[in-house]
Formats: C-alpha cells, sequence, structure tokens
C-alpha cells in the first residue's frame, strides 16, 4: 500500500500509520471518525450490504481504523444487516492498543430506537456487553430482553440523542469513537455537527441502483473538510478528511 498524499511513501503499514494520527477529545465527548466504503458511483451497499464493495485492502484499512478507537458506534439496521459481532484485532494491533493504555479490543454501542434485535447473536455474548442506546419509551417487551443483554442507556424522546450518547461514551473512559453507519445515523452525526474525521473507502466499482448515500436524512449544508492523507491499493483509494 502506498501512501500519495501528503507525501508519496511506498508500502506503508497501515495500522501504524492510522495508530500515529493525533486525536484529542473534546471537553465533553470524545473524538468522533466516521468510516464508510462506497462505490465510485457513491454506492454504499450491493444486495443490501456493504461487504460487496469490499476488497482485502480495504478490510486491512477498515482493520487498522477500528484498532485505534475505543468504541464502535453504529445502528440497529446495520446491525442486522451486515451481521456484526464482537469486534477482533490482530496481535499487532492488541499490541499497539496495550501499548496506549486502550482494553484489547474496541466496545460496540448500538444505536436503536425500536430495539429490534436480536438478543440471541454472538454480539451480545461480548464482554463487556455493548452499550445500547433507545429512546426514553421504547417497546417495554424489547426492553426487558435488551437490558437482559446489553448496557442500556435511555436518551431523547422521538428520536436517541446523539451528542448525549456520545456523552455517555465519553463518560465510560472512551475517547475515540468510530461510526461505521448507516447512512441514517452519518445523517443524524452531520446534522449534530460532531464529526470530526471522516475516513473513505472508494471502491474501483460502479454499483448502480438506488441505494443510500453515504449520509441520509441531514438537513442540506455545506461543512467543509481538509483532505490530509491518501492511501492507494491497485485501484481502492482510502482518503482521510479532517472536519476541523
Amino acid at each position: 500500500m502506498d501512501q500519495l498524499l501528503p507525501r508519496f511513501v511506498s508500502d506503508v503499514n497501515p495500522v501504524a500509520l492510522y495508530a500515529s494520527d493525533s486525536r484529542d477529545p473534546h471537553p465533553d465527548r470524545p473524538w468522533l471518525m466516521l468510516n464508510m466504503v462506497t462505490s465510485a458511483d457513491g454506492a454504499t451497499s450491493a444486495s443490501g450490504v456493504s461487504g460487496g464493495l469490499s476488497s482485502p485492502e480495504d478490510r486491512e484499512v477498515f482493520a487498522a481504523i477500528r484498532a485505534v478507537s475505543d468504541v464502535i458506534l453504529v445502528a440497529a439496521e446495520t446491525v442486522r444487516r451486515e451481521g456484526y459481532g464482537p469486534p477482533k484485532t490482530c496481535p499487532e494491533a492488541a499490541e499497539a492498543r496495550a501499548s496506549r493504555g486502550q482494553s484489547p479490543r474496541p466496545r460496540v454501542a448500538v444505536v436503536s430506537r425500536s430495539l429490534d434485535l436480536d438478543f440471541t447473536a454472538p454480539l451480545f455474548d461480548d464482554h463487556p456487553p455493548p452499550m445500547l442506546f433507545t429512546v426514553a419509551d421504547p417497546p417495554p417487551d424489547r426492553l426487558a430482553r435488551a437490558e437482559a443483554a446489553a448496557a442500556v442507556h435511555r436518551l431523547g424522546t422521538h428520536r436517541v440523542d446523539l451528542p448525549e450518547v456520545l456523552r455517555r461514551i465519553g463518560q465510560s473512559g472512551a475517547r475515540v469513537v468510530l461510526a461505521e453507519g448507516g447512512p441514517s445515523l452519518n445523517g443524524q452525526i452531520l446534522a449534530a455537527g460532531v464529526l470530526d474525521e471522516m475516513c473513505w473507502t472508494i471502491s474501483p466499482t460502479l454499483a448502480g441502483g438506488d441505494t443510500p448515500r453515504m449520509t441520509q436524512g441531514a438537513p442540506p449544508r455545506i461543512d467543509r473538510l481538509k483532505l490530509v492523507r491518501v492511501l492507494a491499493q491497485g485501484h481502492t483509494l482510502f482518503l482521510r478528511y479532517l472536519a476541523h
């Protein structure tokens, strides 16, 4: 894998590279990263899942980005579609995390208004269990099952209060949160103005269809980004933007 920007470097190590980036938490919340893969024509999934757009190179960078996070934030629909399980960490990344005082692997946090989740899935066998953020009054039968399987936080009336989610995650000791979508959660992040870093993989594919854009549901706005790094492997590009 080569670095094209800010200067050309051949054969870079993604795990070491992403770990070397500075990510200072805010006074009231953690640093928030967003990582997504899209096709060259902007599709966020193929046949309903993002895996169709991925590649071995993308999975390598995906693992490197995950390795720097304390918490992985994801919406329930993405958990269902992508079959989320407990995060895995390679020995190199685990050693680097230990040197930074992090847990061996990230913890998962799920955002779900309806709590329509399979609480028997492997994700909910993790230790510590996932954090689960829902509204103040979710369906009572699902709430009981959720509380038996996860650390439940009830925030917001009609939709989950995302800025408060980040504050609660920060109170758990997390300094870096990685959001992995889907597009509706990304739209809430954009609307709340809490994005610090965007990692975007552009797959050398054309997908067509009517899959959502990377963000969905946010009101129209223009937020300027700064392109700070470009990596390339084969025909796949990996872009790192900063929002501030």
